[in-house]
């Protein structure tokens, strides 16, 4: 028989909460609303809502543009332009348009608006003195009818090569909803497909991260487009266990794995465990390192479904009364396991599975050290003779063995600190406060935490200098050293020569390297008057386009840039050209 165990007394309330959500169902039901295509050419994906990303759920579709960048993006419904969005990262550049069927639509990654659109946008950068703006006209600024062109799809921000980033929001509260469960032109007669399927033991009831979890991987095979088995009886060695699913799906024509809509565990036919990601709200979505395996994700790229739920997962996209329970198996009778798998358009695969208690114990875990147990509604701090590490309440998704050391380094400034291990994502930033030995004065403002990666790359996490302490705030555990930013960004014009000729709408274009901090500020002058100075974080290349309403043509014209990173170290660049 399957005794079906709660995590923690939390899950008694959530069940009686779930018991009010109407009966779980797999198929499709589209939301109220009639909305246009936002590109006139075939919707190909390579990206769908809910799919698992680093750090969060996947908000909207990724539409491909043909390889292209420039094709007209066009509203999907009437509405108005609520909110105009510039960066040098994320969604690049972006509009919000808010329709007045209670739904906002989201453009992201475009490569520039309409004339109107764009003249406001350049008038309000030069006001504030800034490339990156986060604006929000008034209601009757802009507005359009359904299926007007307001934009050209492009590559800025985050993006990996020209698509259309496009998002369906609850206006109120900007809630991002499934945007296939709308009614429009895309094609998907493919069921998701498993990969592999993963057991997770627990010796002891409770769900204890590093030693207190064990993951085994299964090879699923096969049957047919929709069918899978693992082959053998998947024997269980310890006492308490959950189910992880490595599951994708394809939409016609395009290759990029994409995300499931549905999951469904059954135990004897018994459902145990059930989820569908209808709305991702951004207060919750950061729980998907919750949710999903991290470590896999983050190490191999597989997108790992837990069936099972992780203490701290508060995500709501769960349907199921039994969601959030391991399970034990009392004797050595096999058990039956079905998951079924639902993309949107209701295409389904099943994978099976069998096991049994095994004769055989399990690998003994060391016992925990109760001394650095961390519990994750409690946090703990731990101090060593130059460190201080406090975590706080809610910042782990599970409890942990906490684990702390050193080990020499190059750096003149500490050892290697070995921060429990970096597979072990966090909810919340925890505090790490260092006093290293015999500081420069000079040198104490330029101090910062860098991470170390498995390729030995570092990346900063930051860190300012207080009362004789390098304070350091990050999400993240790992490997750290402390270094000192004393080297100023790297600018290397790329088409440009002193006194080089220009023309009207041609960009001067420079590579921009910063050793390890990061940029904090970036400005153009031309002839001592502020200019825009277009950033694009991916390709580390900032543009300035010859302007003819702000320059006087036939003429020398002298140009700065001035970069500051975050531990103020300056470049400056001084030139001049003719236009």
């Amino acid at each position: 028989m399957i005794k079906f165990i709660k995590l923690l007394t939390k899950f008694l309330a959530i069940g009686l909460f779930l018991k009010m959500i109407p009966a779980y169902t797999f198929c499709q039901s589209n939301y109220l609303a009639d909305f246009d295509s936002p590109l006139h050419i075939p919707l190909l994906l390579s990206g769908n809502f809910g799919e698992l990303r680093s750090t969060h759920f996947h908000a909207g579709i990724d539409i491909k543009t043909q390889g292209k960048i420039g094709q007209p993006v066009y509203s999907v419904e009437k509405g108005y332009i609520s909110r105009i969005k510039i960066q040098s990262g994320g969604y690049g550049n972006s509009i919000y348009i808010t329709h007045p069927n209670g739904y906002t639509t989201v453009y992201g990654h475009l490569d520039r608006y309409n004339t109107d659109i764009q003249d406001y946008v350049k008038q309000m950068q030069y006001k504030l003195q800034k490339f990156e703006v986060d604006l929000y006209p008034s209601g009757n600024r802009f507005t359009f009818e359904k299926g007007q062109q307001f934009a050209y799809s492009g590559n800025t921000g985050r993006s990996g090569g020209p698509h259309l980033h496009f998002e369906i929001r609850k206006s109120n509260g900007q809630i991002p909803v499934n945007v296939l469960k709308f009614d429009f032109p895309i094609k998907d007669e493919q069921p998701p497909e498993f990969r592999n399927l993963y057991l997770y033991s627990f010796p002891q009831q409770r769900i204890i991260g590093n030693n207190g979890e064990v993951r085994q991987q299964y090879t699923v095979t096969r049957e047919n487009d929709s069918t899978y088995t693992v082959q053998d009886v998947i024997p269980l060695e310890y006492d308490y266990y959950g189910i992880g699913a490595e599951v994708y799906d394809f939409l016609d024509g395009s290759a990029n794995r994409c995300g499931v809509y549905s999951l469904e565990l059954k135990v004897n036919q018994e459902s145990v465990f059930a989820l569908s990601i209808d709305a991702i709200s951004f207060a919750h979505t950061r729980y998907i390192n919750a949710h999903m395996d991290y470590d896999l994700k983050t190490t191999e790229s597989k997108s790992v479904h837990r069936l099972f739920l992780l203490p701290n997962n508060k995500l709501p996209i769960y349907q199921n009364t039994i969601s959030g329970a391991l399970y034990q198996v009392t004797n050595d009778s096999v058990q039956r396991g079905l998951i079924i798998a639902n993309d949107a358009y209701g295409n389904k695969s099943t994978v099976t599975f069998f096991f049994r208690k095994s004769t055989k114990d399990g690998t003994e875990i060391p016992d925990r050290d109760d001394s650095k147990f961390v519990k994750w509604n409690e946090g703990a701090e731990f101090k060593t003779d130059n460190a201080t590490i406090r975590i706080p309440p809610g910042a782990l998704y599970r409890d942990i063995s906490f684990h702390y050391s050193k080990i020499p380094s190059p750096s003149v400034f500490s050892d290697t600190l070995i921060i429990h291990k970096e597979s072990e994502p966090l909810h919340k930033k925890f505090t790490i406060k260092l006093t290293p030995d015999s500081i420069p004065k000079s040198l104490e403002s330029k101090l910062i935490l860098a991470r170390i990666d498995g390729n030995n790359k570092l990346s900063s996490e930051g860190g300012e200098w207080i009362n004789g302490q390098l304070n350091v705030y990050t999400r993240n555990f790992g490997k750290f050293i402390i270094v000192a930013d004393t080297l100023a960004p790297i600018i290397v014009p790329e088409n440009f020569t002193e006194n080089g000729e220009f023309l009207e709408g041609q960009k001067i274009t420079f590579k921009v390297e910063d050793e390890l901090s990061g940029l904090k500020s970036y400005n153009a002058y031309i002839d001592n008057k502020w200019a825009l100075l277009e950033y694009d974080a991916k390709s580390h290349t900032m543009s300035y386009t010859i302007d003819n309403e702000k320059l006087d043509s036939g003429k020398i014209h002298s140009l700065k840039l001035h970069l500051v990173d975050m531990k103020n170290n300056i470049a400056v660049f001084e030139s001049q050209f003719n236009y």
